[in-house]
C-alpha cells in the first residue's frame, strides 16, 4: 500500500479566502464571527455567524444564490492553479470526493412565488451532487466523483474516504478531497436554533463561540470550502508535500439524533482504530484537534473520549479547537479544520483555542490559552462527530521528504 500526502490545499472561509489567508488567520488568532449581515435576520431569534468576507465585509448574494457553490468553485480554482502536478495525470486518473451539507433551498424566493400555492418547491433547492459534478466536468476529472453528505463528518469522512482509495490504487491517480457548507441561511439557522443549539451567548459576537470554556453556551453557524489534492508518495515531487495521512476510522454509537454519547466510547473506538492503522501507538500522538463545539455536552463527550483514548496521560495531551474563530461550518468543518493540523505541524505548535478562557470543571483537557505551545509534532489526531451519532478521525503525520 502507498503513502497517501497531501500537496495542495484551497480554502474560502470566515478568516481568509486562500489556504495563506486562512493559515495566517490560525497564527494571528482572527475572529471571523460577527453579526450576520448576508440575509435579512429581523424574523431570525437571533443574528450571531460567521460569514465569508470580502475586501473585510461579509459577502452578499441573492437568495437564489447558493453561498456554498461559490465557495467550493473558488477553493477548487485555487487549488488547481496553484498545485500544477494535477495536470500530469490523465482525466481517467482524476477523482473527486468531497463532503457537503444539505441542500439549500431558496426559501425567500419560494415563499414570495405563485409556486407556494401549488408546493412546487423543486425549482427553488440547490443539489451539492449536481455542484460537484460540475466541477468534475470543469476541470477534466473523469475518474469518479462522489459527493458525501453526513453533517459534521462529511468532509472528514470524504478525506478519509479518499486516503482509503488512494492506498488501494497506489501511484499513477490524484484526487480532490475536502468539504463545503453554508448554513447562513434562514432554514438551516432556524433548524439548529429549534435543535437548541445555538449560542446564547449576549456579549461582543466575536467571542459568541467558547469551546470547552466554563462559560461557552452552544455553536455559532459558519460557512466555506476546503479542498486538498491527494497524490502517493511515490508521485510527489520534492517541495510539494503538506503533510501525510497514515489512519483513518468512522464509527456510529446510534445514541440520539442530535446528541452525543456522553461517554465518548464511540468516538474513542473511531480514534483508536486511526491511531491502530496509522501502526502507532497513543503515545505517539503529539496533540489532537478536537471537533470542540462550544456546546455543554460536545465538551464533555469529547473529555470521555479522550480518557480512554489516552488513559494514562489525558489531561496532558495538548488539544485544539479552530470554531472559536471560524464558527461550525458543518459540511465543511473537517475540512478547513485540516488546515488547522497542517499549520501545527508545519510550524511545530499547538494555536491557543480562541475565546477559552476559563476552564470548565467538567472539561479538564490541556486547552492551551492565550499564545501557542511550542512543541515537537510529528502526528495529530483530528476527531470530528455528528448528529446521528457519527464519529470520524484521522491520524495526520508531519511529511517527510
Amino acid at each position: 500500500m502507498g503513502r497517501v500526502v497531501i500537496t495542495g490545499a484551497g480554502a474560502v472561509s470566515p478568516i481568509g479566502n486562500n489556504f495563506e489567508e486562512v493559515m495566517e488567520g490560525i497564527r494571528d488568532g482572527k475572529r471571523g464571527i460577527g453579526t450576520i449581515q448576508s440575509i435579512d435576520t429581523c424574523h431570525l431569534p437571533g443574528n450571531v455567524g460567521a460569514e465569508v468576507r470580502e475586501n473585510g465585509k461579509p459577502l452578499l448574494t441573492e437568495s437564489h444564490i447558493d453561498r456554498k457553490e461559490i465557495f467550493i468553485t473558488r477553493a477548487v480554482d485555487e487549488l488547481i492553479k496553484n498545485c500544477g502536478s494535477i495536470h500530469r495525470y490523465p482525466p481517467e486518473k482524476r477523482f473527486i470526493h468531497i463532503g457537503a451539507g444539505h441542500d439549500y433551498l431558496d426559501l425567500i424566493g419560494y415563499t414570495n412565488s405563485n409556486d407556494k400555492v401549488t408546493g412546487k418547491w423543486i425549482d427553488y433547492s440547490k443539489s451539492g451532487h449536481i455542484i460537484v459534478k460540475g466541477l468534475a466536468k470543469t476541470n477534466e476529472i473523469k475518474g469518479g466523483f462522489s459527493v458525501n453528505v453526513t453533517t459534521c463528518v462529511a468532509a472528514t469522512q470524504a478525506m478519509g474516504t479518499s486516503f482509503r482509495l488512494l492506498k488501494r490504487l497506489s501511484a499513477g491517480n490524484v484526487i480532490i478531497t475536502g468539504g463545503f457548507d453554508s448554513v447562513i441561511n434562514h432554514l438551516h439557522y432556524m433548524a439548529f436554533y429549534k435543535l437548541g443549539a445555538m449560542s446564547k451567548w449576549k456579549g461582543e459576537p466575536g467571542h459568541a463561540c467558547r469551546p470547552f470554556d466554563k462559560n461557552r453556551s452552544g455553536l455559532v453557524l459558519g460557512e466555506g470550502a476546503g479542498v486538498f489534492l491527494l497524490q502517493d508518495a511515490e508521485d510527489v515531487f520534492a517541495g510539494e508535500g503538506l503533510a501525510e495521512i497514515v489512519g483513518y476510522s468512522s464509527t456510529m454509537d446510534a445514541y440520539k439524533v442530535t446528541d452525543p454519547h456522553p461517554e465518548g466510547k464511540y468516538l474513542a473506538r473511531a480514534a483508536i482504530n486511526a491511531i491502530e492503522e496509522a501502526g502507532l501507538r497513543s503515545a505517539d500522538i503529539d496533540c489532537v484537534h478536537l471537533h470542540g463545539t462550544g456546546t455543554y455536552k460536545n465538551a464533555i463527550a469529547e473529555t470521555n473520549a479522550m480518557r480512554q483514548i489516552f488513559p494514562e496521560r489525558w489531561a496532558e495531551i495538548p488539544v485544539f479547537s479552530m470554531k472559536g474563530q471560524i464558527g461550525h461550518l458543518i459540511g465543511a468543518c473537517g475540512a478547513l479544520e485540516m488546515i488547522g493540523v497542517i499549520y501545527s505541524l508545519k510550524y511545530q505548535q499547538v494555536p491557543p483555542t480562541v475565546n477559552f478562557e476559563e476552564q470548565a470543571p467538567e472539561a479538564p483537557l490541556l486547552v492551551i490559552k492565550d499564545k501557542p505551545l511550542h512543541m515537537k509534532i510529528d502526528h495529530v489526531l483530528k476527531l470530528n462527530s455528528a448528529f446521528g451519532g457519527q464519529n470520524s478521525a484521522l491520524v495526520v503525520k508531519r511529511y517527510v521528504e
